[in-house]
Order: C-alpha cells, then structure tokens, then sequence
C-alpha cells in the first residue's frame, strides 16, 4: 500500500463516518444540492448527495433551453407538432401558455360555393391545445405560419457514483437556470456554492467521499 493508499485509507474512513451534519456544518453544504463551479475550465456542475449509488435521482428535471419553431398554419390558422413523451413543453413563447386540456380541433371547408373553412374551436389567436398526442397553436384564424420558442422539460438520468452523489454539468443545452427534484423547485441563483468539490475515491472494494476544506 502506497502512501496515497494509506491515506485515504485512514482519512477518508474517518469522513466517511463523521455525521452528515457536521461534515455540512464545518465544510460548507456538501449535505444538501449544491454548485460548483472549476476555475480551471470555467465549468459549473450542481451536485445532488444522498442518493442511492447506480441510480438516477426520482424526479430530477430540468428545462432545456428553448428553440425555434415555425408552425405552418391550416386553413382555420390552427398549427400543431407532436407531444414528447419524455421532453413535453414546459413553455411555449410566442403563444398564450400554459396549454388547455381538450380535443384536436378540425377545419372543414364549407359547402361550395363558399370558399371558407369553419373549426371546430374557434379560439382566440394565441390559443394553445393539448390533445395528449399534439399540441396545437391558433396562429391566426387562416393559413400562414407562427414563429414560436419552445422550452421543453428532460428527465435527468445521470446515476449516482458509488458513493451516492450524482454531479450534473450545467450547459446550454441544460443551463440549470431552474430545476426540480420531486416537489422541490430549485434555481441555480440561489444554490449554496463550495469553492471544492467534493470527491468519491475507492479504496479496496470500498468507496469514500472525500469532503475538502472551503
């Protein structure tokens, strides 16, 4: 055994068995979510401890950042995509959110001679419809298109290490800016920081968290 070896052997035993709450208290919020951000790379990472170790944390979400969409309208101004079972919209700019409950509406043209189409649901322009399979926009109330800003929310799958933290990298993909765990809302902003992260090292068969002095 090195001299590495033997001291994480012996010093992060002793971490490992000091209470939770004191490791918190004299080393900053290491018990509870947290950020870090590596001045080296300039990268920020939210931490979640207390986990189980090999899985995802129950009910961790996060918005992605939202992207650009043009719904083509039909001819009673109704514009729709496809709901995703595993990102759904959580907002939709550009357009009266949040979305309603309700059937897809229809547009049927009316008897010749007449050139014009009638809905089904002649809503108010900015109306959004969730049917449970799409999501559907009144852009106006004839053909054209709507441009739009979509977030949608992801499910965050990352599993906790062996030691039972689970470390997230913030990007623009994922910016963090607000997230949720269960029933708990989180924002990024008010996250307590640690200027060190804290460490998981694996000594013999065993794993330890290693807590640093901040």
């Amino acid at each position: 055994m090195n001299f590495l070896q033997k001291l994480f052997a012996g010093g992060l035993s002793a971490i490992a068995l000091a209470p939770l709450s004191a490791i918190a208290q004299s080393a900053g919020s290491f018990g509870s979510v947290h950020k870090w951000t590596d001045s080296a790379s300039s990268k920020t990472y939210v931490y979640v401890p207390g986990q189980t170790a090999g899985n995802a944390v129950p009910g961790f979400t996060a918005p992605k950042t939202p992207t650009p969409r043009v719904l083509t309208l039909n001819n009673c101004g109704w514009g729709s995509f496809t709901k995703s079972a595993t990102s759904p919209p959580t907002n939709i700019t550009g357009a009266n959110w949040p979305a309603q409950s309700g059937s897809a509406p229809t547009c049927v043209k009316d008897p010749s001679p007449a050139t014009t189409y009638t809905t089904s649901n002649p809503a108010a322009t900015g109306t959004i419809i969730d049917d449970g399979t799409k999501i559907w926009v009144r852009g106006g109330t004839g053909s054209g298109s709507v441009s739009l800003q979509i977030t949608s929310g992801g499910n965050i799958t990352t599993k906790a290490n062996p030691c039972g933290f689970v470390r997230v990298t913030i990007s623009e993909s994922r910016p963090m800016t607000n997230f949720s765990i269960g029933a708990t809302n989180y924002t990024l902003a008010a996250l307590p920081a640690v200027t060190k992260p804290m460490i998981c090292r694996k000594v013999g068969t065993s794993s330890f968290t290693y807590i640093p002095a901040n």
